[in-house]
């Protein structure tokens, strides 16, 4: 890897692990550089400055293949998702996806890029995955409830969710998440 590679990773990890867990908004060029260990300068070089930094973290970041294996469908690809879902926000982990939808999907400046992102990289690909039988309305109760409960549980630190251990909000979840995929899909 040539040094120009090295300094993209380093910038890409700081920024990950800054703009997701506290917001694009709430951090400065000069932290994440300083994070990633190089001149802030080399953030406008390779990205194009703050906003091209952090569209940069969004590749892959909502990647379902990366999650569940592509041959995954129907009940067992629920249930593989809802599992994910259900698995506690590591605070020791440098960027989780959910912080991300959490801290910058209504930011005014990266909000429409990280909305784009997670719908072509999780929603559609979701969708074809689980049949057309599967309307958009039933999609979207499911992603509700899991980034629901995953926020409950640990931004909310509600008592019936931060004290329940991982299997009991697995099958919280799971069943909540079957009811939104048997939700009568009313136009």
């Amino acid at each position: 890897m040539g040094n120009s590679d090295d300094t993209k990773d380093k910038l890409l990890l700081a920024a990950r692990e800054t703009f997701w867990r506290r917001g694009y908004a709430n951090v400065g060029l000069r932290e994440v550089a300083r994070l990633a260990g190089v001149d802030v300068a080399l953030i406008s070089r390779y990205f194009g400055g703050k906003q091209g930094l952090f569209e940069a973290t969004l590749a892959g970041a909502f990647d379902l293949d990366a999650y569940v294996s592509k041959d995954v469908i129907g009940d067992a690809l629920v249930s593989v998702i809802t599992q994910v879902f259900s698995l506690p926000i590591d605070s020791e982990a440098p960027a989780d996806p959910v912080m991300l939808l959490v801290e910058n999907s209504a930011d005014p400046d990266v909000g429409p890029a990280v909305r784009a992102a997670f719908e072509e990289q999780y929603i559609a690909p979701l969708r074809t995955r689980l049949g057309p039988h599967v309307t958009r309305a039933q999609v979207d109760l499911m992603t509700a409830v899991l980034l629901g409960a995953k926020f409950g549980r640990k931004s909310m630190n509600l008592p019936g969710l931060a004290g329940a251990s991982d299997d009991e909000i697995f099958a919280q979840n799971l069943y909540l998440v079957r009811m939104a995929l048997a939700y009568p899909d009313v136009k």
